[in-house]
């Protein structure tokens, strides 16, 4: 059994230039909740009361220890970056739902699903319909020419500590993209970044 956690950085309204969606895959998710558990305890003062990591609330230090150990890890990473001024290319920009799924989709076909494969997204659908059309949109794209069976669970990253993980290495793409800071998404090593709906 395969494990793909998936999160985004960034805004698609106008706040941003920049949109990040990426995925990581293990596994053993336990590699993830341990070193989740680890850093809270090695920087308990630091990170203080946060129920979770997270890559906008957590010390920057604290972040960069953690990529580091994160490379000693078995895990592959891809990560999908949008530049919002190219969105005029896909149909329906103007719904956002539409939009975030189209981009989700772009993820969905550079992760080759090898096993029986459990999907968490971080959760940002609010209502089922959404969540059932993301699926429905997700699924077909996997590269998963065996047909292996894959379920999909947006759950709130609070309770999945390889949600936590991906916020941080999406947030660390966005970092490098929307305000030209690298120094984090240079301290992986194990990264795939994916430009879509580019010339």
């Amino acid at each position: 059994m395969d494990y793909i956690y998936i999160d985004e950085s960034g805004e698609l309204a106008k706040q941003t230039k920049y949109f990040v969606i990426g995925a990581i895959l293990v596994k053993n998710p336990n590699t993830l909740d341990r070193l989740v558990k680890k850093a809270r305890i090695i920087h308990m003062k630091k990170i203080g009361k946060s129920k979770e990591l997270k890559g906008n609330r957590t010390p920057k230090s604290v972040l960069k220890k953690l990529l580091k150990k994160l490379n000693k890890l078995d895990y592959e990473a891809v990560v999908v970056v949008l530049d919002k001024k190219n969105k005029y290319k896909i149909v329906n920009n103007h719904d956002y739902n539409i939009l975030y799924d189209t981009i989700a989709s772009e993820l969905a076909k550079e992760l080759k699903i090898t096993n029986p494969t459990n999907i968490i997204i971080d959760k940002c659908k609010p209502k089922e319909k959404y969540v059932d059309n993301f699926n429905n949109m997700f699924l077909p794209n996997l590269d998963n020419v065996n047909c292996y069976t894959v379920d999909i669970k947006h759950e709130d990253s609070v309770n999945h500590k390889g949600l936590q993980i991906i916020d941080i290495i999406v947030w660390s793409v966005f970092q490098s993209v929307e305000h030209g800071d690298s120094s984090f998404i240079d301290l992986l090593d194990n990264v795939v970044i994916k430009r879509a709906y580019e010339d």
